[in-house]
């Protein structure tokens, strides 16, 4: 059914879009379509029945529609491509005399097309006839309307917010007084569970735990995938523990340096490590020797599925949860709001005994307890969840086995099936996305996007498809599919009004789920060539057994891709739709026989190249033959010219040129008509002109543009511009843009850099500052100009959006903290290089909410800090450094309980002293960051 929803949105293109290729045959199009359509329903309905499990004709039906699906999309943009690539402009006596010869094959291929497109509509309508009479006989039911009210989800509360799993009190203070025993023959903890059981979940909150936090001079968190590589495991554990020497550690690629540099130090600091998800004992016996067991004050905590890993002395056994418990999580995932009332609700008697069954059914595992729950979400009568555990029996003994492992696998493969027809092949894309990887949101919508997995129906009034993409996630979200984060103040990435959450990811067992599936219906195949400099057997088999391959994510870093590419030539019977590439973190791939023959991958609708290195730096110019081409993201690549072929690519909707140094880009951009999504870094054109956007009337997102080589007048003939991300170096260029501001952008992301306001004079900076603030699209701002004089008086409505601001160079003479501390949702904030020429700054007690991370540099002037109890009360992060005169620490920081960070460096000596524990003895401020659980002094 996912491949009937996408096939008719590229359909309905080629026959509005580009109608003047199909003339002729438009009309047998718009039939194809509809009877399409028609099937679409008819399997939504097939999917919300309670007995299509054993539905093998249904089944046959389904294989055969999908057939049928691919056969008319590819035939149809096969001839488009064709008819394209001859109806070029002819210019030349030649090639007009050449364009004539083209009408006779234009004609025969019409013919092929309006043939094909007959018999297609001949099986559709055959298919269709047998569906509806298979439905008539076997009768009405259904296990519909699963999907929660768009408005109950943007007010619920997700169960993972407060932890996915419900970790039991007792285990959590049983690992921590071990953590902190004084042993030093089990400095080794290792939690053992199958997948699913919460080993993740509780290893989480003793890290987290207060009482450990301020017991460890050093901490580190590393998660250990599948695709072992130690010397990653060991670099990405040095980095956090000796975070001012990152630089240096991701140059030691020698594995017995590094064992040793880990070794070394945790003799030398009282070290707590977590290790989440060991697979094998090998994977252990190779990292072990990296610590030091019985000889230093360090602990390390292991999470593992496998007992044998480690000794039986070490292991903490996690149970299945109690009836109790189970019961306990079901209703707090299902029941949100009756698990938060003070008052009981007599519903839940009547829910109890069938919770409880359903609990069982589970095999009392709490992920598989947080899925179902998320199916039960906002269902409040008995008769709704004894549906809902029928399907559950009728499912289970559909499936094969009794083990606890088969019986999850099966309720997770329930909450797959009970998903809503839009949010299945959402759910599956993520299959492309490496092994815990944290996907960024924004990127995954526009994937979604070219996909054509986000309907257009879908959008409501004032709505772009990326809020629907959004509202997509959130659902999955909801139904505990995918864990979401708001703030990752790591990576400085916020939440704002606009982009709920910043990244996702997929539990382990819930991306097998997704890849098994994914394979099943034909929708996407995830490579991984990071085995031991192979290709792996399962690959190659699954490769030559496959038809329809249609898109193909390639995993990892590795030298063995060409060989693979060489092999293979990409000529798959199905023709690729879509080619994903993601090379591990710290590498890059180099990309010479994937791109040489453009005409075995020309149908193809999305192109990630993710940090892959080209030849010389260019990317082929043949690339303008992938006409049907969508998404072209070329990010973190070394490609440094853009070939003038992008820019005549049709159906563009995304183009990502944030390469890792400067692309000189063709001044045609602006023939990109249906180009939405433009992500630029370090740009300029050909020839030193400024880049022309006039013309792009579809565009809705823009970032990475400078004033200096963009023409600034565009900015307001782009009608559907949503998002904006500008540098501005000049006075005029800034009204530009603040017009903009206030007229009708909906996000702002302002740099301003590199010219002075001071010499405007006071009242018209305050007005001009004034009016910026009150703009509801501005969601980060970064100044670097000598603004002088103060800031503008607060007034309510002001940056009520602003999400992060960094200044810079600004000499404000008044103690800017007394606006600044007014904005509600700031969570970022930067004071550097003489921003701030005044000598003293009060946080007063309401000051600064939402506050998570501040940073306070190069400020000679500064001498007093106060800060009052009760502001920032989410302050996580705070960095000092080159602020010579500050006197002290300011006292108000011990109130701030939520700080786990602070980082004080190129301070005076007298400064570090005071803060410092010397011999056992506290320094004289000691007292207020004595419950920091990291402080680093430089």
């Amino acid at each position: 059914m996912e491949i009937v929803q996408i096939a008719v949105g590229p359909l309905r293109d080629l026959l509005i879009e580009e109608v003047k290729f199909l003339y002729g045959v438009s009309d047998q199009v718009e039939e194809v379509e509809r009877d399409l359509k028609t099937i679409h329903c008819f399997l939504k309905d097939v999917d919300t029945r309670p007995d299509r499990y054993n539905l093998a004709t249904g089944r046959n039906y389904v294989a055969e529609l999908k057939d049928v699906v691919l056969r008319a999309e590819i035939v149809l943009e096969k001839y488009a491509i064709d008819v394209t690539s001859k109806r070029q402009d002819a210019i030349t006596l030649k090639e007009k005399l050449k364009r004539y010869a083209c009408i006779l094959c234009e004609c025969l291929s019409m013919y092929l097309v309006g043939r094909e497109t007959k018999a297609i509509r001949s099986r559709v309508a055959e298919l269709a006839n047998s569906l509806e009479s298979m439905l008539r006989s076997t009768g009405e039911g259904s296990l519909s309307n699963t999907s929660a009210n768009i408005e109950d989800l943007l007010r619920q509360r997700f169960a993972h917010e407060d932890e996915q799993h419900l970790v039991v009190t007792k285990d959590i203070e049983r690992l921590v007084s071990r953590v902190k025993l004084d042993n030093h023959e089990r400095p080794v903890i290792c939690i053992c569970g199958m997948g699913g059981l919460g080993k993740t979940t509780l290893a989480r909150q003793i890290y987290h735990h207060r009482d450990l936090q301020t017991s460890f001079e050093a901490r580190a968190w590393v998660c250990i995938t599948q695709k072992f590589q130690p010397h990653i495991v060991l670099q990405q554990i040095l980095k956090q523990i000796l975070p001012e020497e990152k630089d240096d550690i991701t140059k030691i690629t020698n594995h017995q340096e590094l064992v040793e540099k880990l070794y070394f130090v945790q003799t030398q600091k009282k070290c707590f490590v977590v290790m989440d998800d060991i697979w094998e004992e090998d994977h252990w016996k190779i990292l072990r020797r990296a610590f030091p067991v019985a000889k230093a004050n360090s602990r390390l905590v292991l999470t593992t599925r496998n007992e044998s890993v480690v000794s039986q002395e070490c292991v903490y056994k996690l149970d299945f949860l109690t009836e109790e418990q189970g019961w306990e999580l079901l209703r707090k995932i299902a029941l949100p709001e009756v698990y938060s009332s003070q008052e009981p609700k007599t519903d839940l008697t009547q829910l109890r005994d069938i919770g409880k069954k359903i609990v069982q059914n589970c095999g009392r595992l709490p992920l598989a307890i947080s899925v179902i729950g998320g199916i039960l979400c906002n269902k409040r009568t008995w008769s709704e969840w004894e549906n809902v555990s029928n399907k559950m029996d009728t499912y289970l003994r559909h499936g094969e086995g009794v083990g606890e492992d088969k019986r999850v696998a099966q309720v997770l493969d329930l909450s797959y099936n009970v998903l809503p027809y839009y949010l299945k092949p959402c759910f599956l894309y993520l299959g492309c996305f490496k092994e815990d990887e944290e996907i960024d949101t924004e990127r995954l919508y526009l994937l979604w996007m070219a996909e054509g997995l986000i309907a257009v129906e879908e959008k409501g009034r004032n709505e772009t498809l990326r809020d629907v993409a959004q509202r997509y996630l959130n659902e999955l979200a909801f139904r505990c599919m995918v864990q979401v984060r708001e703030d990752d103040i790591s990576k400085e990435k916020f939440s704002t009004v606009y982009n709920k959450f910043t990244s996702c990811r997929l539990h382990d067992l819930m991306r097998d789920l997704c890849l098994k599936k994914g394979e099943e219906e034909g929708f996407i195949k995830a490579m991984d060539f990071s085995q031991e400099g192979r290709i792996p057997s399962s690959i190659n088999s699954a490769t030559a057994n496959s038809n329809n391959i249609r898109r193909l994510a390639i995993l990892d870093n590795s030298e063995v891709l060409e060989e693979y590419i060489l092999s293979h030539d990409l000529k798959l019977k199905t023709p690729l739709r879509s080619l994903l590439i993601s090379p591990s973190d710290d590498g890059r791939m180099c990309i010479r026989r994937i791109t040489n023959d453009f005409n075995n991958i020309k149908f193809l609708k999305t192109l990630k190249l993710d940090k892959c290195d080209f030849e010389d730096g260019k990317l082929p110019s043949e690339v303008g033959k992938l006409i049907c081409l969508r998404y072209l993201s070329l990010y973190w690549t070394n490609v440094h010219e853009l070939p003038l072929s992008v820019c005549y690519l049709p159906y563009l909707q995304t183009l990502d040129l944030r390469a890792w140094m400067s692309v000189t880009l063709p001044n045609a951009i602006l023939n990109l008509k249906r180009l939405r999504h433009l992500f630029l870094s370090y740009a300029k054109v050909n020839g030193d002109v400024l880049l022309i956007l006039d013309g792009l009337k579809e565009l809705e997102t823009v970032e990475g543009l400078d004033s200096r080589f963009v023409r600034i007048v565009d900015l307001p003939k782009l009608p559907n511009l949503q998002l904006l991300d500008i540098v501005v170096r000049d006075y005029e260029a800034l009204l530009v843009v603040i017009d903009q501001m206030m007229t009708r952008l909906r996000e702002t992301h302002l740099g301003i850099h590199n010219f002075d306001l001071h010499n405007l004079g006071e009242d018209l900076i305050l007005g001009i500052l004034g009016k910026m603030f009150m703009s509801h699209s501005l969601i980060t701002l970064r100044i670097s100009i000598r603004i002088g004089f103060n800031f503008p008086c607060y007034q309510p409505g002001m940056c009520r959006n602003l999400v992060k601001l960094e200044l810079s160079c600004s000499k404000i003479e008044g103690d800017v903290m007394q606006v600044l501390g007014n904005f509600p949702m700031l969570k970022s904030l930067e004071l550097g290089g003489n921003a701030f020429i005044g000598t003293e700054i009060i946080c007063c007690a309401t000051a600064f909410p939402q506050l998570q991370h501040l940073s306070l540099w190069g400020l000679p002037h500064l001498e007093k800090w106060e800060v009052e109890r009760g502001a920032m009360p989410n302050l996580s992060k705070l960095y000092i450094y080159q602020c010579a005169t500050l006197e002290m620490i300011p006292d108000g920081l011990r109130f701030i309980t939520t700080l786990q960070e602070l980082t004080i460096a190129d301070m005076p000596k007298e400064f570090n002293d005071r803060l410092r524990v010397v011999n056992g003895e506290p320094g004289q401020d000691y007292y207020k960051v004595s419950h920091i659980p990291s402080i680093n002094l430089y």
